[in-house]
């Protein structure tokens, strides 16, 4: 156990597992270990007590760094100052967590709070990195089992932050069962904080427990842990194996996977021939039932006034015109396609807004759009990707605002939607409520649950994840449309530009996957869900409950700490007025 003594190898062996436990290795097992070698770190450096907080920040910071680095390197790709930034401030933050958690443990917690104190303030991290600007809650740990998805059902009544909580509880417990075998416990001693110290001589008293008591000990927290990691599983199995799909109205769908390089040939095609191209591709599957035709994000990404958008003399001179024709031929069919929009103003009407020359302001919005033979709806995407769609705090970092990544031909700031707008697909059998959220807005779960609470009974995702070419990116990102549909209990349609395109089912397992980097149509029969899951209900509850222990947590310690510096303060001041 003397590696135990070497902070920066507990640190790296953390974070090569937390990097292994993610898909696509596979090994999601792992992290349910994965943060015990940092929390032995915590005990190398309790007794050191003068700055905790950046002690614990700079030891841990490896672990982190390895992790975002080995799981989200393939930023790179599309963005090397946003790899940069996404990686080193993401680790940064999550050593933050990791310091505060450990200067806090340093206050005299009670024994219970400690375990307790690392899970409020982790599922806080998350729950802010899903909610602020900066956000990027990728690496959130619950989103760890996305690529296997028969273990997390109940996702539908707790969300990714259930998954949270039972990694950081069999953590703690695997830790709990470390501490307590013969072969660490005999030289060591627990302090009065209720704290490992196996790694310095002290003259506290050694701890002594008759074997057949440390045994009584050591199997219940085996069992605990065995308990801890199946029950929910098993939980789940039975979910998976009771779940009824209804499958009463039949909604026939098609995915065209138009597999266009994002860097060169969307800009060489026009929008008309790029129509051309989907129609093209999606003529060897549709039919006359065929009711949706979902095509990628950006599948026409050169810029199309909305203005024009909604006067139908636009058409004949446009791709829209093209539609129409396919629309003579297919009366019921819906086009679903994500197209780069602009809307004019005469004033600055948000801080995306931006002037030109003669007084008048643009808003660019990465729009995605249901168009048929009687009307056009758009949502424009309300989760913009930070640095890359959109310069986060705009008023704080004014001057960085055209510094925005160019991607999809608009550089700077895209504009924002004020609602998750569903929209209405028409058939014979009666109107279909549809949510389109566009690429990284698939990996909230809370804002995607908003579509679904508007009414849309069936999701569709359109992504383009060719900027990251064929790396883990676009696999990972694939996958989170699992955990999407578990908790909504919703048919996804998940349109890729290059792929992976697909159709998944309510339980989160998909069929008719597309291989990457491929011109592609698929067709499937899917199913409309008119029931709201416990988590679309209620959202994020488990987060907001974790963040008010978080405070209660954080204003216990800072009194405590205020408490006993004033009894310091006030034992030093009676020692210096004593009569000599």
């Amino acid at each position: 156990m003397a590696f135990l003594k070497n902070f920066f190898l507990l640190s790296l062996i953390s974070g090569i597992m937390l990097w292994l436990s993610w898909y696509p290795h596979g090994f999601f097992f792992i992290v349910f270990f994965a943060f015990v070698p940092l929390f032995f770190l915590s005990d190398v450096l309790f007794e050191k007590g003068r700055f905790a907080f950046w002690q614990a920040l700079c030891a841990s910071f490896p672990a982190f760094f390895l992790w975002n680095l080995g799981v989200t390197w393939w930023i790179w790709n599309s963005t090397q100052p946003g790899a940069v930034a996404a990686i080193f401030l993401n680790s940064m933050f999550m050593s933050c967590v990791f310091g505060s958690w450990h200067w806090v443990k340093t206050i005299n917690l009670p024994t219970i709070m400690v375990p307790l104190a690392f899970c409020a303030f982790w599922s806080s991290w998350e729950f802010l990195h899903l909610n602020w600007q900066i956000n990027w809650p990728w690496l959130n740990l619950g989103n760890v089992f996305a690529a296997t998805p028969k273990i997390v059902q109940w996702y539908e009544y707790t969300g990714t932050f259930g998954g949270t909580l039972w990694i950081l509880i069999v953590n703690f417990l695997v830790y709990k069962f470390i501490i307590e075998q013969k072969s660490i416990i005999v030289p060591t001693f627990v302090n009065n904080r209720g704290c490992l110290s196996s790694f310095k001589k002290s003259k506290n008293k050694l701890l002594t427990l008759p074997v057949n008591l440390l045994q009584i000990s050591i199997n219940k927290t085996f069992v605990a842990i065995v308990l801890s990691i199946c029950i929910p599983i098993a939980i789940s199995y039975s979910i998976f194996k009771s779940y009824t799909i209804n499958k009463q109205t039949p909604i026939v769908s098609i995915i065209v996977q138009q597999n266009i390089d994002p860097w060169t040939e969307q800009y060489e095609k026009s929008n008309m021939e790029l129509a051309e191209l989907l129609i093209q591709t999606a003529k060897e599957k549709l039919t006359q039932a065929t009711v949706l035709m979902v095509c990628a994000e950006s599948a026409l990404p050169h810029t199309i006034s909305e203005e024009q958008l909604f006067q139908s003399e636009f058409f004949p001179i446009s791709s829209f015109g093209l539609f129409n024709l396919l629309f003579q031929q297919y009366p019921q069919l819906n086009l679903i396609l994500g197209l780069s929009t602009v809307a004019c103003f005469n004033s600055k009407v948000t801080p995306a807004a931006r002037e030109f020359s003669d007084g008048t302001f643009a808003e660019f919005y990465n729009t995605s759009c249901l168009y048929n033979s009687s009307r056009v709806e758009m949502y424009h995407k309300c989760k913009l990707v930070p640095g890359v769609e959109k310069m986060p705090y705009p008023k704080l970092l004014w001057f960085l605002e055209n510094v925005a990544v160019d991607l999809g031909g608009i550089s700077g700031s895209l504009g924002q939607d004020s609602q998750q707008r569903v929209f209405t697909a028409s058939t014979q059998h009666g109107d279909i409520r549809v949510g389109v959220p566009i690429c990284y807005e698939s990996i909230f779960g809370e804002h995607f649950s908003r579509f679904v609470r508007s009414g849309a009974q069936i999701m569709c995702v359109i992504t383009n994840d060719a900027w990251w070419g064929d790396t883990p990116g676009y696999k990972q990102h694939f996958e989170m449309s699992r955990l999407r549909a578990i908790e909504t209990r919703r048919y996804i349609i998940r349109a890729a530009n290059t792929g992976i395109s697909a159709f998944i089912d309510p339980l989160g397992m998909d069929s008719q996957k597309t291989k990457y980097n491929s011109r592609t149509v698929i067709s499937q029969e899917v199913f409309a869900n008119n029931k709201q899951t416990f988590y679309t209900k209620n959202g994020d509850y488990l987060a907001r409950i974790m963040v008010s222990l978080a405070i209660l947590i954080a204003v216990f310690s800072l009194l405590t700490v205020i408490q006993k510096n004033r009894w310091t303060r006030h034992s030093t001041e009676k020692q210096v007025t004593l009569p000599q």
